[in-house]
């Protein structure tokens, strides 16, 4: 069974080799008790050349996923997610040491417009 982590946005924070990352540690935590530094790095990412952030609530159970991209070979990065359900905590504890698929999974709207059918004369 292949292990994703998918990702809504290409975030500023994934280094050289995300794509294949080994999940070194899983650290509970509540986002009040994060930094705003530490959030902006973690949610920032590039829309048309603006910087935004992934809006994450102010307060609640998350934790900090711990990687290392390169299949463990290259550098470390940080994810935040969710706790809920009350399962994912534990399901990723289950697989800290273990190699995950990371795949951003945004829809990339074209520039072009659509194509249009060829009139009929």
């Amino acid at each position: 069974m292949t292990l994703k982590i998918n990702f809504s946005h290409h975030y500023a924070k994934m280094p050289y080799g995300f794509q294949e990352s080994k999940l070194l540690d899983v650290l509970p935590t509540r986002l009040e008790d994060l930094s705003p530094d530490f959030l902006r790095y973690d949610t920032s990412y590039l829309d048309g050349g603006e910087e935004k952030q992934y809006k994450l609530p102010k307060s609640g159970n998350y934790m900090v996923l711990l990687l290392q991209a390169c299949s463990g070979a290259g550098p470390l990065w940080t994810t935040i997610r969710s706790q809920w359900p009350a399962s994912k905590l534990e399901y990723y504890r289950s697989h800290i040491g273990e190699v995950f698929e990371c795949e951003i999974t945004e829809k990339l709207l074209s520039s072009c417009p659509p194509e249009r059918p060829a009139r009929r004369r």
